[in-house]
């Protein structure tokens, strides 16, 4: 079979692989939602939260394992620390700086919209004092022993739906992937040779399954709609055929890529945002609940241990930015 016609094939079925497993979580939450057995509801709870730290060690093996020596691999190409006349850890340093970026930019968000959201139940306190008097305090005092007694004596477990994730740091992560996922693109619509083609997309196709998983349960978890989810999860599975077009053409009419310093730096930016998500989001948001632990832990492990097995499978090493 002809190298084009290859790639042709190997693009389409990274789009659809990659979509279908990104859009696999919105089923899953869909059917916690949807019944209305408590027991079912809170195995299915049990079932997102474990799936939740599975996907952090997805994304933090990704980070680790993947992006960290692929920035300085890129960075060492272009010799960088030879134009700055300085050893400085430069690959170290745009990992740092790209974690500080999102952080900074979170915290500004959040400041607005909480000074917003004050603001707005302020007027609202004063809207409703003025409407209605205030009520007598003692038999405020007695109405809520009465609720608490209530209460104590029905002690049922309830699954309580958990609270939405930060928009931005999803979005943000959405970026870091998709920007990821062009390059890995370029990676495989560089190859020359069919058998170093089925290759490598064998390994990417491996790689972006788990990750596409990941990202989408991330995003189910958020207040985004549901356009809006199906709409992130098409970009983030476009951006890799997209890579394979962009170098298809390249290669096409005779041009090579040699942009090492922008591709470390972009990567590396990508890293922090990894780093970032793993360690501020996913990690805490899971294990400050003392429910299953040491299961969570283990799932932690076993997403790491899953980007660690498809990387020692990757067979050659992708000529990222080869020199023309």
């Amino acid at each position: 079979m002809d190298i084009l016609e290859t790639k042709w094939i190997v693009l389409v079925a990274l789009f659809g692989s990659t979509f279908v497993f990104s859009m696999l979580p919105l089923k899953l939450v869909s059917s916690v939602r949807s019944t209305e057995d408590r027991v079912k509801r809170g195995r299915y709870g049990r079932i997102i939260s474990l799936l939740s730290c599975f996907a952090g060690g997805v994304f933090m093996g990704t980070g680790l394992l993947d992006l960290l020596p692929e920035v300085n691999e890129l960075l060492s190409k272009a010799n960088v620390t030879e134009y700055m006349k300085s050893s400085f850890p430069v690959a170290e340093f745009t990992i740092s700086f790209g974690f500080f970026l999102i952080l900074i930019l979170e915290q500004i968000v959040q400041e607005y919209k909480e000074h917003t959201e004050y603001n707005v139940l302020q007027d609202e306190t004063v809207r409703s004092n003025s409407l209605n008097p205030s009520p007598d305090p003692e038999a405020e005092r007695h109405l809520d022993h009465e609720v608490e007694a209530g209460s104590s004596a029905i002690n049922v477990p309830v699954y309580r739906e958990p609270q939405p994730r930060p928009v931005l740091r999803s979005l943000v992560l959405l970026l870091a992937l998709s920007l990821h996922s062009l390059f890995e693109g370029l990676a495989v619509g560089l190859q020359a040779d069919v058998s170093g083609l089925v290759q490598i997309f064998v390994a990417v196709v491996l790689h972006k399954m788990v990750i596409a998983f990941s990202l989408g349960l991330n995003l189910v978890q958020t207040e985004l709609s549901l356009a809006s989810i199906v709409k992130s999860n098409f970009l983030f599975s476009i951006t890799s055929p997209l890579g394979m077009c962009i170098a298809v053409v390249l290669q096409e009419f005779g041009h090579s890529i040699n942009s090492s310093i922008v591709n470390g730096i972009l990567q590396g930016l990508a890293c922090g945002t990894f780093v970032y998500v793993t360690f501020f989001e996913v990690l805490p948001h899971e294990l400050r609940n003392s429910e299953n632990r040491l299961l969570k832990v283990l799932a932690l492990l076993l997403g790491f241990s899953v980007v660690c097995c498809v990387l020692f499978l990757d067979p050659v090493e992708p000529p990222h930015c080869p020199h023309p």
